[in-house]
C-alpha cells in the first residue's frame, strides 16, 4: 500500500489526477527492469488484473513521457521501449538478444556533467542527458 501512495504522489506532483489506470501502468513501469514495449506492458498489467485499451496505455505513455515521468527509448529493432528511472543512467542494448540493462555509474555522470559544463556556450542548458551503448 505505501508504494501505491508513492506512485499516487509522484503522479499529482506532475499535474496529473492519479486515476486508477495511470497508478498501475507507472507501478508496473517502475517495478520491472525490462524497459518493456507498449505490447509487453499490456501483458504485464493483464497478467495483474489490469485491463484498459491500447490508445488509453499510449495515451499515458505519451502524458507520463511529457511531464518526465517516464524515458522512451528505441531498443535495437526500432521498437519504442519505456524506463521510469529518469536520472542519469546508460542503457546498454544488446544487439543480438534486444535486452537492455541499466548501468548506473555516479562518476561518469559527474565526468560528463563536468565536460558539458566547460564546452557549452554560456547559458546554455540541458534538462536531460541519455547515454546508450550498443553491445
Amino acid at each position: 500500500m505505501q508504494k501505491i501512495q508513492e506512485y499516487r504522489a509522484k503522479i499529482k506532483e506532475v499535474g496529473l489526477k492519479a486515476t486508477p489506470q495511470r497508478i498501475s501502468i507507472l507501478k508496473v513501469l517502475t517495478e520491472t527492469d525490462c524497459h518493456p514495449s507498449a505490447d509487453m506492458l499490456i501483458k504485464m498489467l493483464e497478467k495483474e488484473g489490469h485491463v484498459m485499451s491500447v490508445g488509453t496505455i499510449y495515451n499515458i505513455l505519451d502524458t507520463f513521457e511529457e511531464k518526465g515521468l517516464i524515458i522512451k527509448l528505441h531498443d535495437q529493432n526500432e521498437v519504442m521501449r519505456f524506463d521510469a528511472i529518469t536520472t542519469f543512467h546508460v542503457h546498454m542494448i544488446d544487439d543480438e538478444t534486444n535486452n537492455i540493462q541499466d548501468v548506473h555509474d555516479e562518476k561518469l555522470e559527474s565526468l560528463i556533467t563536468q565536460r558539458l559544463n566547460e564546452i557549452l556556450p554560456e547559458g546554455l542548458t540541458y534538462n536531460h542527458m541519455e547515454l546508450i551503448l550498443r553491445v
